[in-house]
């Protein structure tokens, strides 16, 4: 192939992929581009999150020995429809997997609610399994996702969650726990008052088919281990 043949096929190229461009934003501003639709499953997420109601962790405190048993007072996952609301993206429909759940710890009295995220079919952004995880009167965290990458970088309200290994194993006392993902929070905005541990550095570890193993309370100089556990299916 000559110069000048080259020249006009990569002309041509130029052209036509402008074109495409200029029919696909034609028409999301008149309403009528093709439907797209996605679905997506709370898939292997579900597998570190998932503890029917009665399901319960026992965590020994590392400094002074307390125990905090958590129960699971209630859980389900449930599915939401979901279409874009602007003009580029009306013809967008998500179908996406959520994950509520409330454990209500022995130690400090406090409920958890954790719900998995949702997905916004105007931001457009892969997908995602973050878990939030609010305490009734106290704050709320990002301590967990799905797909995870060392040093993705997340978050909620004035806190920054960094993942900082993933697919690791932990040993806890005598047991071994494997598929470990595990995300560190610089300023946790869920405390232990009881314990005066005010807005600690926190790291999380999680457990496939388990769910929290460990808990660091960096800054407070101690640990919560899981001792012994019970997941109901």
């Amino acid at each position: 192939m000559n110069n000048n043949s080259q020249t006009l096929l990569k002309v041509t190229l130029i052209f036509s992929i402008l074109a495409m461009v200029s029919c696909e934003v034609d028409c999301r501003k008149k309403g009528n581009c093709p439907p797209e639709y996605y679905r997506y499953e709370l898939g292997e997420a579900l597998d570190y999150l998932w503890a029917a109601k009665g399901s319960y962790w026992i965590y020994r405190n590392t400094k002074n020995g307390e125990l905090d048993t958590q129960t699971c007072l209630s859980a389900k996952t449930y599915w939401v429809n979901d279409h874009g609301s602007t003009e580029y993206t009306q013809h967008i429909t998500v179908d996406y997997e959520v994950l509520l759940r409330v454990l209500e710890s022995s130690y400090n009295g406090l409920q958890y609610e954790d719900k998995t995220s949702f997905y916004n079919p105007d931001a457009m952004r892969p997908f995602k399994t973050n878990l939030y995880r609010t305490a009734y009167s106290n704050g709320r965290n990002n301590p967990f996702w799905l797909p995870a990458n060392i040093s993705d970088i997340g978050g909620a309200g004035s806190s920054i969650t960094t993942c900082v290994n993933v697919d690791t194993t932990i040993q806890i006392n005598s047991s071994l726990f494997e598929h470990v993902v595990v995300f560190d929070i610089n300023i946790d905005e869920i405390w232990e008052e009881k314990s005066g541990c005010i807005r600690p550095n926190t790291r999380y570890y999680w457990a496939r088919n388990v769910g929290l193993i460990r808990k660091d309370m960096n800054r407070c100089e101690y640990s919560w281990e899981l001792i012994d556990y019970k997941i109901l299916p």
